[in-house]
This record gives structure tokens, C-alpha cells and sequence, in this order.
């Protein structure tokens, strides 16, 4: 099973386990989709796009809009991503998502934006969340096959 792979089922897991399970109804739970962190590898200050939390009565909604125009205080500041989402989502160099763009696929993970293949540290202002898993039309971080 590719590493991709592997990212895909444990998101799938992750978002299974979120919907499919019983909570309490003392205690929410939180879903992130995707996920946006100050340095590489996963470390320092984060921002979560499209928060999902289980309310009391077991329902869940969205604390944050889906798509980010423009990510204003945390602008420029993003060194690794992770997307938690049965969708694909598309990270923008300029607000308005305008400008270099890169396509994460669900269960996907980029440990380092500096790295030579895509030179894009500090440099996420907007994201967008697309309809379905596909990357099609937009280049994605990672190819499969």
C-alpha cells in the first residue's frame, strides 16, 4: 500500500470514527480538515480550516467558513499542512486565491513547504476547498500512481 494510501485510510479512520461514533453528551469532539502549522513538521502555532464539533445532541457543525479567501493574522505563515478532509483542498500563494497554487488530496500531508519541489514556505494566503477528492485541473503537492 502506497504512503498516500496509508494518509487516505487514516483519514478515512479519523473521519469514521468522528461520524460513526457515539459521543457522550458531556463531551464534544473536534474535527479539523485542514490543517496549517507555523513550522515544519507539524510544529508551532496552527489554524484549522472547517472545524467540525459534536454537539450535545449529537449533531455536529461548523465553527469556521469552509473556503478562506483571505487568512489574514496567519498569512505568510504556514511551514507544513495536513488535510483531514474527504475533499481536496487548493492552498494560494496571494488572498483571493490568486497566484501559485498546489492541490492537497484527502489524507495528504506536507511536512515541509521549503522543500526545492514546491519553495512554498510563508507563502499560503487563502485556501479553498474543493467539491471532491480530485486535484483535477489544479497540481497537486504529490502525484499518484
Amino acid at each position: 500500500m502506497s504512503m498516500i494510501s496509508k494518509r487516505f485510510l487514516g483519514a478515512a479512520i479519523v473521519a469514521l470514527g468522528v461520524f460513526g461514533a457515539a459521543t457522550p453528551a458531556h463531551a464534544n469532539q473536534e474535527f479539523y480538515t485542514l490543517s496549517l502549522y507555523d513550522d515544519a513538521g507539524y510544529e508551532g502555532g496552527w489554524r484549522h480550516l472547517m472545524t467540525l464539533v459534536w454537539n450535545e445532541l449529537g449533531q455536529f457543525w461548523v465553527r469556521t467558513q469552509i473556503s478562506h479567501p483571505d487568512l489574514t493574522s496567519f498569512s505568510d505563515k504556514t511551514s507544513s499542512l495536513t488535510n483531514y478532509d474527504w475533499n481536496a483542498w487548493v492552498v494560494y500563494d496571494d488572498k483571493n486565491y490568486r497566484d501559485r497554487h498546489y492541490c492537497i488530496r484527502p489524507g495528504e500531508t506536507v511536512p515541509n513547504l521549503s522543500s526545492s519541489r514546491w519553495k512554498f514556505n510563508d507563502k499560503i494566503s487563502s485556501a479553498k476547498r474543493l467539491q471532491s477528492a480530485s486535484c483535477a485541473g489544479y497540481p497537486a503537492f504529490f502525484t499518484t500512481g
